[in-house]
């Protein structure tokens, strides 16, 4: 069941879910919250080679978005986080996707990674990984709006633990191959 605007106005109200460092309810949409890109992103250094299954780091360069805004152009992806953290009980998971006005131009928000679990034993955000797939260079900003979360209530509480793979994910997070298998 995708919770309705009603549920999650209650659950923010009750401490059910919980949204850091400040909110405003009208970023509740009806079957979801707008949220907002944070400060940083990192951009891929062209030339590298990916193995999966190796521990190499993958090498990226680090913009902030506190003074100057980023101009993605066509066909290039980056990697940016939500200005929002987020916690949710056991028995809910988030779904990260694009919002409508933002795809309309060729902004993808993310790749394939939209479910979003793990951030029940504690406040997290959420990588963004977006790609401009429009003819449009698409300046970016510190707290633009850009995609939506939407909560989705599950049969029985998650029993796993948190992967550690991006434990304490406090802004835009380079892919971890080293913990990928754990």
């Amino acid at each position: 069941m995708i919770l309705s605007d009603k549920t999650i106005k209650d659950y923010i109200a009750i401490g059910k879910i919980k949204i850091f460092p400040e909110f405003n309810l009208a970023d509740i949409r009806p079957a979801g919250i707008r949220l907002h890109l944070g400060s940083e992103l990192l951009i891929p250094i062209e030339g590298q080679v990916v193995d999966l299954d190796s521990n190499e780091d993958i090498k990226f360069e680090r913009i902030s978005l506190l003074t100057n805004c980023f101009t993605l152009k066509p066909r290039h992806f980056i990697l940016g986080s939500t200005f929002e953290k987020f916690q949710v009980p056991r028995n809910i998971v988030c779904h990260v996707d694009g919002r409508s006005t933002v795809a309309r131009i060729g902004l993808a928000i993310h790749c394939t990674s939209g479910i979003i679990d793990g951030n029940f034993e504690e406040a997290r955000t959420i990588v963004l990984e977006m790609k401009n797939q429009g003819p449009f260079d698409i300046v970016l900003r510190h707290r633009t709006a850009l995609a939506m979360l939407s909560f989705t209530q599950l049969s029985t509480d998650i029993e796993q633990a948190t992967q550690k793979q991006y434990k304490g994910q406090e802004s835009v997070v380079a892919p971890n191959l080293r913990l990928q298998k754990e």
